[in-house]
């Protein structure tokens, strides 16, 4: 793996964790404003849409890092 590939990666799950981050929070702190949650404290209030975030952000990190093996699998067989 190079590390331009690396970069792209990065980027992409970067971008994913952040769109599905607030993607979670915003819904979330819009209940909340409106029928209101006294017992959750704001760490709870910011981990769950975090976890989401990441868990979307790490299959689409293996999601790409999958297509670009298998494009550079066929493209090395066809080079050949």
């Amino acid at each position: 793996m190079n590390k331009i590939k690396i970069s792209d990666w990065a980027i992409r799950a970067g971008k994913t964790f952040a769109q599905a981050f607030l993607g979670v929070l915003i819904p979330e702190l819009v209940s909340m404003l409106g029928s209101g949650f006294p017992d959750l404290t704001a760490v709870q209030i910011i981990m769950a849409p975090a976890l989401s975030a990441a868990l979307a952000a790490g299959i689409s990190a293996v999601w790409n890092i999958c297509l670009e093996k298998k494009n550079s699998g066929s493209n090395q067989i066809k080079g050949q």
